[in-house]
């Protein structure tokens, strides 16, 4: 699988999250959640400069083998920690990540394969979360689009 490993320091964002929790497989309002996000919700957030940068974060509590829900959030890159009402923000830690480039089309199929070669090759990865990676230039309602899936290596 084509990946390579970034470093970088604390990181903010601010969106919103999908309401209730989500089970594996049921991922299909994400699409729905991002449309209102950057339809909608994005023009409340009208002071926060380069809106360019955004991932959808799945994070993952300590119960989740036996609860199987997750949260899941749609984000814009902030300079800072911003708090807002309605708005939730989330700081991602500095360190190093392994980011996998993955086709948006088949994204479930493909995360699944990163999270089986994870395992193969014994990579000592976070388990509290992870994060796809929206680029800039790729047209994302169109075939093709490509994305960076990131994980947080442990050190």
């Amino acid at each position: 699988m084509k990946h390579k490993i970034a470093e970088f320091e604390d990181r903010f964002f601010i969106g919103i999250e999908y309401e209730g929790g989500v089970k594996p497989g049921e991922t299909g309002k994400f699409g729905q959640l991002w449309d209102d996000f950057l339809r909608e919700d994005i023009k409340l957030l009208k002071d926060i400069p380069n809106k360019n940068k955004f991932i959808g974060l799945e994070c993952y509590p300590p119960d989740f083998r036996e609860s199987q829900t997750f949260d899941y959030y749609a984000l814009l890159e902030t300079n800072e920690l911003v708090k807002k009402d309605g708005f939730s923000s989330k700081k991602l830690p500095k360190g190093k990540y392994l980011l996998f480039e993955i086709n948006f089309d088949d994204i479930h199929n493909e995360i699944q394969q990163v999270y089986k070669h994870v395992k193969e090759n014994n990579v000592n990865i976070h388990y509290g979360f992870d994060y796809e990676d929206y680029l800039q230039g790729q047209d994302y309602t169109k075939t093709g689009a490509i994305l960076n899936f990131a994980l947080k290596l442990e050190e």
